[in-house]
């Protein structure tokens, strides 16, 4: 019967969601099987998939980045020679039969 040296106890490292992400780019880019990167980085089977797991359903969850600014600046077309608008009246038509209407009289 042949009996193994005990193994050293790992020691336990606290990582935070960022450093996850980061351990599963290296992991996409190092071209090992999960067994082996895991090994290699003393990482547990089991953390690796519960991480894994949570941080997808973290990005699945999360509402995509906006496409444009959510504001934007609004410049005159009037040439500064030009006499300056002393008036003004703006109506936003916001759906629903909702308007806004904005007026600044002369």
């Amino acid at each position: 019967m042949s009996t193994r040296p005990p193994q050293p106890k790992r020691m336990r490292i606290s990582r935070t969601p960022d450093q996850w992400r980061l351990l599963f780019d290296q992991f996409r880019q190092s071209g090992q099987t999960r067994d082996q990167f895991c090994h290699e980085q003393g990482i547990s089977l089991s953390s690796f998939s519960r991480w894994r797991t949570k941080l997808r359903k973290q990005k699945a969850v999360a509402p995509p980045p906006p496409e444009s600014p959510l504001f934007t600046e609004l410049t005159s077309v009037a040439q500064p020679e030009e006499s300056p608008v002393t008036g003004w009246d703006i109506e936003l038509q916001l759906g629903a039969d909702v308007f806004l209407r904005l007026r600044r009289p002369c």
